[in-house]
C-alpha cells in the first residue's frame, strides 16, 4: 500500500459561548482536517492544530507520498525535524499525519486503533467537565457566567445534562478570590465524591500560588494544573504544599522530563496526542510516567470528533492514564462527524470498534465550516477579550 495523497482542509467550528482564559477568549475552534489517500483506496482520518497551517501539511506530505502508511515510524522519521523550527505546531503536524496512517491501518486490517496500539485496558473512558468563566454570546445569549454563583449553576447543568464526576475549573480569567469561592461552592455542592481540578495557565506569581494554595487545601483538589510558571517556581511551590501539582505547560517535551524528575517539580503531567507529537509519541509518554511513578492525563485543546475520538483510543489502551481526561467537547456548537456531536454515557464515553479510528466525516459539515475558515481566518483563543478592562493585556503573572 501506497500514500497518494494528503489533503489539509481548515475549518472553524463556533463555540456555544465565548469561553475565558488567562490568555485571552476563544469564540470557535480551527482545526485541520487531513485527509490522506492511498492506492488501495483507503482513505485515513486525521486531526489536527489549525496553527499548523494547511500549506504546511501540502508542503511536509511530499516526502511522504509513495510510502507505505503501516511504515508508522519511518514516516515520522520523514518529519521528525519539523518541530525544530515549529515547536509544538511542529508536534501537531507530525501528530495529524501519524493519525491518519493508523486510521489507514485499522482500516486495512479491520481492527480499532486502540487494538493497534496495546489492546484494550478499559472500555468506559472517564471525562473531566470543563468550567469556563463565559461571555454571553450575543446572539442565543447563551454564556455569561463570572460570578462564582454563575459558575456553580453552569457546573450544575454540565453535570446534569452529560453525568461528569469529575470537574476543572479554569481560573486566572478572574481574581484568585472569585476562583477560591467558586471551588468552595463546588464542594460544599457536589461533596467529597466529585473529582475537582483547576488550571490557572500559569498566570500566578510564585507567592500569588503560594498564598492560594495553601487555601484551597482543604477543598480536597485531584490537582493544581500550573499554577505558576516554570519548573524552578513550580519545584519550589511543591515542596511548600500538600496539593499534587501537574502541568501542560512547562513539560511539554521529552528533554524537559529529566531537570523536571531531578526538581522534583511536577506529580502529574498532561499528554496531548498533538502537542507531544502523536499517539505513539502519548504511548512512549505513558511508559516514561509509569517509571517515573508521575501520573497521567489527557490535555485538551478544544478538538473536533477526530482528535477527540484518538484521545478515546488513547487512553483505551494505556493502564496508567488514570485520571479523567479534559475535554472542551461540551462546549462546541457542532461537529464535523457523521450524527454531530458524539454523547457522553455518565461522563464518560468509550472508543469505537469499528475498524480505524471508527468514525466518518460529514463532507457537508466540512464544507460549510471551511467556508467559515476562509471568512473568519485562524481562531485559537488568544483573541481580545472586550470584559477586560481596557488597560489589560495578557501577562506571564497576572496576579
Amino acid at each position: 500500500m501506497k500514500i497518494t495523497n494528503v489533503k489539509a482542509t481548515a475549518v472553524n467550528v463556533p463555540l456555544a459561548a465565548p469561553i475565558r482564559w488567562s490568555w485571552g477568549v476563544r469564540r470557535e475552534t480551527t482545526r485541520l482536517i487531513i485527509q490522506m489517500e492511498t492506492d488501495e483506496g483507503i482513505c485515513g482520518l486525521g486531526e489536527t492544530m489549525g496553527r499548523v497551517g494547511a500549506e504546511n501539511v501540502a508542503y511536509e506530505s511530499r516526502k511522504i507520498i509513495g510510502q507505505d502508511p503501516f511504515d508508522v515510524e519511518r514516516i515520522l522519521a520523514f518529519l521528525r525535524p519539523r518541530p525544530y523550527f515549529f515547536g509544538y505546531a511542529g508536534y501537531g503536524l507530525i501528530a495529524g499525519i501519524e493519525m491518519a496512517c493508523w486510521d489507514i491501518i485499522g482500516k486495512a486490517v479491520g481492527k480499532p486503533v486502540w487494538a493497534l496500539l496495546g489492546g484494550r485496558f478499559r472500555k468506559e473512558i472517564a471525562i473531566s467537565g470543563y468550567v469556563f468563566t463565559r461571555a454571553r454570546n450575543e446572539k442565543t445569549g447563551e454564556g455569561g457566567e463570572t460570578t462564582p454563583e454563575e459558575l456553580l449553576e453552569f457546573s450544575k447543568r454540565l453535570v446534569q445534562d452529560h453525568g461528569f464526576k469529575n470537574l476543572k475549573l479554569k481560573v486566572g480569567a478572574s481574581h484568585p478570590d472569585v476562583d477560591l469561592a467558586a471551588i468552595a461552592m463546588f464542594r460544599e455542592t457536589f461533596g467529597p465524591e466529585m473529582g475537582l481540578r483547576i488550571d490557572p495557565n500559569g498566570t500566578w506569581s510564585p507567592q500569588t500560588a503560594l498564598a492560594i494554595c495553601k487555601r484551597l487545601e482543604p477543598y480536597r483538589l485531584e490537582y493544581i494544573e500550573d499554577p505558576t510558571w516554570g519548573l524552578e517556581a513550580m519545584a519550589r511551590l511543591r515542596r511548600d504544599i500538600n496539593i499534587p501539582l501537574a502541568t501542560n505547560m512547562c513539560v511539554v517535551d521529552f528533554d524537559q522530563i529529566p531537570p523536571a524528575f531531578r526538581l522534583n517539580a511536577v506529580d502529574v503531567v498532561l499528554g496531548d496526542v498533538h502537542k507531544w507529537g502523536g499517539l505513539l509519541a502519548t504511548k512512549k509518554l505513558a511508559a516514561v510516567c509509569d517509571t517515573l511513578m508521575w501520573g497521567m492525563c489527557i490535555h485538551s485543546g478544544a478538538e473536533l470528533g477526530i482528535s477527540e475520538t484518538a484521545k478515546l483510543h488513547m487512553a483505551t489502551c494505556t493502564p496508567n492514564l488514570t485520571y479523567a481526561i479534559d475535554t472542551h467537547y461540551p462546549h462546541l456548537s457542532d461537529d464535523i462527524l457523521v450524527g454531530g456531536k458524539m454523547k457522553y454515557d455518565h461522563g464518560t464515553m468509550s472508543a469505537p470498534d469499528g475498524p480505524g479510528l471508527g468514525i466518518e466525516l460529514d463532507l457537508d459539515r466540512v464544507a460549510r465550516y471551511a467556508e467559515a475558515n476562509r471568512r473568519a481566518g485562524l481562531s485559537e483563543g488568544y483573541e481580545t477579550d472586550r470584559s477586560r478592562p481596557r488597560e489589560w493585556c495578557p501577562k506571564k503573572f497576572q496576579w
